[in-house]
């Protein structure tokens, strides 16, 4: 049974604190605990006078907390994954944005979700988490990704080459403008913008999408998820502008020999479902439209 909440906040969002602050009356109405964040005890205390009683947590504590409530939209959800996925705790996406992939509701339904947390009436859907260990020159660098991992060029405007290893053997030597490993939640994403397949989130896998290929035989690979896929920067000269990037956000820069190792991460995302008609490809028809211009 859900009892506590931790409210992770993207307060970039101009609704985020007047919605928040509807959703702690609410928590506090249906005997939901709301639970934030120390760093945000100012903005919290500035703009939502009900919370005059509320807990602050300097870190989150699963002993403390049953479910995090993340207001804003998917790439709030891909920040807080990557921050908090081994705290073990389900997570309810609560849409401020626009595509909502992995969000499940909309401020006009918290009242009714609110009532089937405290129920007990959801389901858990587990989706498949990437980790990752960087070596960027003396810097080792370790991230989870929800969507992707990718080397690419970056500021440079020549092409780059990149070797992609499944354990010990080389799958291919990509010259292209980039590499995108991804899972299937990130199949949606980068990779399906580079012409990989999409995956539905029932399947585990890898899928290895490179961007812009200079060779037609370069075709995005499906790999298992028991794999240590390796991805190493193979240049032939010095480049600058080598970028690696973790679900669209720069991770750090690359030279010639440096390497990224991913693997399938020991936790899956653990995200809230309530029981009504999903259809995933119905969603992906919908959202995907919103995309036109």
């Amino acid at each position: 049974m859900i009892r506590r909440a931790m409210f992770y906040l993207n307060k970039n969002k101009p609704s985020v604190f007047e919605i928040a602050a509807s959703c702690v009356q609410l928590c506090l109405d249906k005997g939901i605990e709301p639970i934030f964040f120390e760093e945000d005890r100012g903005d919290i205390e500035q703009h939502i006078p009900a919370c005059a009683g509320c807990r602050y947590l300097s870190a989150l504590d699963p002993a403390r907390v049953d479910v995090i409530f993340i207001f804003g939209g998917d790439g709030t959800v891909l920040r807080a994954l990557d921050l908090y996925l081994n705290a073990g705790l389900p997570v309810l996406g609560i849409n401020l944005g626009r595509l909502g992939f992995l969000l499940e509701t909309e401020v006009g339904e918290l009242s009714q979700a609110l009532d089937m947390l405290r129920a007990g009436e959801y389901d858990i859907e587990r989706r498949m988490m990437l980790q990752l260990e960087a070596q960027c020159g003396d810097e080792t660098l370790r991230a989870h990704a929800t969507n992707e991992v990718c080397i690419s060029r970056g500021m440079s405007q020549r092409m780059i080459a990149v070797d992609a290893y499944a354990g010990k053997t080389l799958v291919d030597h990509y010259i292209a403008d980039g590499l995108v490993l991804a899972s299937p939640t990130g199949s949606t994403a980068y990779s399906l913008s580079a012409g990989g397949p999409i995956v539905t989130p029932g399947v585990s896998c890898f899928v290895l999408t490179p961007v812009c290929p200079h060779s037609l035989q370069s075709r995005p690979i499906i790999l298992s998820p028991d794999e240590r896929i390796t991805l190493r920067v193979d240049m032939k000269e010095a480049r600058e502008g080598i970028q690696l990037s973790v679900d669209g956000q720069a991770l750090c820069g690359m030279s010639n020999g440096d390497y990224v190792v991913v693997c399938r991460a020991p936790h899956d995302a653990l995200l809230i479902r309530f029981p009504k008609e999903r259809n995933f490809f119905a969603l992906l028809k919908d959202k995907l439209s919103q995309w036109s211009l």
